[in-house]
Order: C-alpha cells, then structure tokens, then sequence
C-alpha cells in the first residue's frame, strides 16, 4: 500500500477510537449515547464509513497539490461538501460529523502535502493546517458584523463572546492537540499500554483548554467555563493514572448527562491528537 493511502487508513482508525473511548463525558460511546438523542454508535459507525471513502481522496489531493498551502483552502472545502452531503444521506439529516469533515479534510491535505515533500511529521501538518487557513477568523467571523445572513452557532457566539472555536484553533495551527492533547495523550500510553484508557485521559486535556462551540450553544459560556475548570482539575490529580482521577471523570460522565452537556469539539481534537500520535509512529 501506498503511504499516501495509509494516510486515509489512520485517519479513519482515529475516528473510530476516539468513539469507542467510554466513559467519555456526555458524548457517543459503544455503552451510550451520552448528550445525543438523535445519535448512537452505530449511527457513528455508518457516518465514519462516508468519511474513509473521502479521506484517501484527499490525501491524494494533497499529495498532488503543486500550488501555495494559503491558496489550498478552497478546494479541500469542496472536496469536503460532497463528503458531507453523502454524510448527511446516510445519517437522514443527522449532523454526526461535520465539524470533523473540516477538521480532517485540512489535516489529510496538509498530511498528503507534506509526505510528497518528505516533510511529515505533526509539527509540519500543524504548521501547513495554520498556513491553509491563514486569514479566516477575520476573513469570516469579523466580517459577520455587517452581515444580514442567518448565522450559524459559532458566528453568534463569536459575536457574542469574541471565542473563535475551530477556526482559531486550525489558524493557530491546533494548539490544543499539539500542547495538551498529543502530550498527555503520549504520556498515559508509555505508562498504561492502553488506547481507550490514554484517549481518555487527552479527551480530558483537551476539554480543559479547548474553546468547545458546541458545549456553550448548547449550555451557555457559564458551563463552558466550569467545564474547563473541572477538566483541568482532572488532569491535576493524575487523570485516568489515578483512582482520584477516575473517580471525578466518572462523576463528570453522570453531569454531563444530568445537563445535557456535549464536548463535541474536544472529541474532534481528540481524533486529530490520535491521528498526529499514529502519523509520528508509523509513517
């Protein structure tokens, strides 16, 4: 097989083990449907099968790709549409993963990019990721002030509250997955041997610092903030490395279906922070 095509092959193992990971607070697991009514694994399981058909598509695009990263946008955003678009067949409407269309459509492009130049490694994906989407937290949440449009969840809460979500991460270049995620997700697994137990352990990390749209949409700034607070607390006293640890995700898992409350944005980092650790071993 071609590396190119490896490419696809661990972006979609990443997806699948990040929603096999349990207890993942308020979010999809094998055992539960968390914060979802409209959603269970097996409805994942179909939704990440559209993907993987559009994920070796866009690693060769990447691959083949002669022009400047910044110009890159644009297309892998059609090339993500149409994915989308069959994603949303399959599911009958049900939004499973399009956050993780846009998320993954630039890292795999980036990724294809940088193994034609024998470039890859997650430091370079992160640095093409913030070279392809240079310019479009101004280019298209400023520009919303004057808009007359329908906005969607994210622009009102950038109006909002100024937090620009997944736009600000990929255009710092994943921040949250390159200094909490991959680390903590790196350190667990040298220590446990165990890939449920680490991916844990980084959804964690992550939740503490990600700026999660989905969580302050759906349970307003308030409980993001509180959520942030808590993961960090978490990952203070050891995580999943401790019975203390353990004890408080558990107890998080039982709030965040009391409340309704979904990290659905922490869940897709923790896909690319999966996907960045395989990249680094196996390619």
């Amino acid at each position: 097989m071609k590396k190119v095509d490896i490419l696809g092959e661990l972006a979609t193992r990443s997806i699948l083990l990040e929603v096999s990971t349990y207890p993942k607070p308020g979010l999809v697991t094998p055992f539960s449907s968390g914060a979802h009514r409209d959603m269970d694994f097996t409805l994942f399981l179909k939704s990440t099968a559209v993907l993987s058909q559009g994920f070796k598509e866009v690693s060769h695009y990447g691959y083949n790709y002669n022009g400047e990263l910044n110009k890159m946008l644009p297309p892998l955003r059609k090339l993500g549409l149409d994915v989308e678009s069959r994603m949303f067949e399959v599911t009958k409407g049900v939004n499973t993963q399009k956050g993780l269309i846009f998320l993954f459509y630039l890292i795999l492009g980036a990724s294809g990019y940088l193994l034609k130049k024998r470039k890859l490694s997650p430091k370079n994906i992160s640095s093409s990721v913030s070279k392809i989407t240079s310019g479009i937290t101004k280019k298209e949440l400023e520009s919303i002030r004057k808009s007359k449009k329908p906005l969607s969840k994210g622009e009102n809460i950038f109006l909002k509250h100024g937090i620009t979500g997944i736009r600000g991460e990929v255009e710092k270049g994943l921040p949250t997955v390159m200094e909490y995620g991959l680390p903590e997700f790196t350190k667990a697994y040298e220590k446990t041997l165990d890939l449920n137990k680490s991916s844990l352990h980084a959804l964690i990390a992550i939740m503490s610092k990600a700026e999660d749209t989905n969580i302050i949409s759906r349970n307003g700034i308030d409980a993001y903030y509180s959520i942030q607070k808590k993961s960090e607390e978490i990952i203070k006293v050891g995580g999943v490395l401790t019975t203390t640890g353990m004890t408080k995700i558990l107890d998080l898992e039982m709030e965040f279906l009391k409340s309704n409350i979904s990290p659905g944005g922490a869940a897709d980092l923790l896909s690319a922070t999966l996907f960045l650790y395989f990249v680094e071993k196996e390619i």
